[in-house]
């Protein structure tokens, strides 16, 4: 079945905010718990993850009260920074406006607040681009759960078999498959090969945004 729509994860997909979001661990980090020492890749490793969780799990901490106070302090840094330090990866705006042209419906699914994502789309110049987005709060359960694609797949009006879901994290892409989707991950990621392997064997692997072009009705010319 040919594919009809595309389901992207934003941060390190789309966006690249590593810099930005390694700093603002580490901030929060050596705010609440400076006697933990916290390596970049295990940061990287929650990547796709809820930031609760993945705060709890890299701060040992599971006090609810403290981990409020902890998702605040982080939000409050990054979004003090983020304007500054988000940029888009190489041929990303060429390829999202590449697919618009085919007309292939496009949502981003992540972990972040979708007010977040907004604001990094029109940071990116990228805002016409995309058709809709799935944020944490349109969800009760999060990725690796099916539920956040499956609410992207309701988005565009398309059945999973009719849709790839693009990402940088294993977490992104388990939730696709889990939702029905063909599995794409990007060869930008941070993630270590061994790391994603854990998880899931992605269907295709990309090296730029534009090699999606072939498996959406790759006869159809652009206009």
């Amino acid at each position: 079945m040919a594919v009809r729509g595309i389901l992207f994860d934003f941060d390190g997909t789309l966006a690249n905010t590593t810099p930005l979001i390694l700093a603002t661990f580490h901030q929060t980090l050596d705010h609440f718990v400076p006697e933990r020492k916290v390596e970049d890749q295990a940061i990287i490793n929650t990547f796709g993850l809820p930031l609760r969780e993945g705060l709890a799990g890299l701060a040992g901490c599971t006090d609810p009260a403290e981990l409020d106070r902890m998702t605040a302090y982080y939000r409050q840094y990054n979004t003090a920074w983020h304007d500054e330090m988000i940029r888009p990866f190489p041929g990303v705006k060429e390829g999202l406006t590449a697919l618009r042209r085919a007309g292939v419906p496009m949502a981003i699914v992540t972990s972040k607040f979708k007010a977040s994502c907004q604001r990094g789309l029109r940071c990116l110049g990228l805002e016409d681009c995309i058709d809709g987005i799935i944020g944490c709060q349109e969800c009760t359960a999060h990725k690796p759960d099916p539920e956040p694609m499956e609410k992207g797949l309701e988005l565009l009006g398309l059945r999973g078999e009719e849709c790839l879901c693009v990402g940088d994290s294993p977490y992104d892409l388990v939730s696709g498959k889990k939702a029905g989707c063909r599995t794409v991950k990007v060869g930008w990621t941070s993630f270590s090969q061994d790391f994603f392997d854990r998880f899931i064997r992605p269907d295709h692997t990309i090296g730029t945004l534009k090699d999606l072009l072939s498996f959406v009705e790759p006869s159809k010319p652009e206009r």
